[in-house]
């Protein structure tokens, strides 16, 4: 899952990176945990799950953290994101680094 983070300013672009990451990090998590039955991974998946997945309602212009909200810093479609989460294998996963160094999310 690519997406890119273009620099506005490049005070802010370290802090677009590690919201990028945060996406990408929920986005690897419900992937490589899903079906797991041990408890500790179950709940790493539904946490994942809940934070991409569940609508927030109209109150997420509030919440900083909100998946919706950082996409939205981030000018991406969380629609597309979840999309290509639900796309995506744990073969793809483990083939990604975490952070590319040109801002590659």
């Amino acid at each position: 899952m690519m997406f890119l983070v273009t620099p506005v300013n490049p005070a802010g672009h370290s802090e677009k990176l590690l919201l990028a990451a945060l996406i990408r990090r929920a986005a690897y998590d419900v992937i490589l945990f899903r079906g797991k039955r041990e408890l500790k991974y179950r709940s790493i998946w539904e946490d994942a799950h809940n934070w991409l997945f569940k609508e927030r309602g109209k109150s997420v212009e509030r919440e900083f953290c909100s998946f919706e909200n950082i996409c939205f810093l981030l000018d991406q479609d969380p629609e597309e994101i979840r999309r290509k989460t639900l796309r995506l294998t744990k073969q793809d996963v483990r083939k990604y680094d975490i952070v590319d160094p040109h801002g590659r999310i």
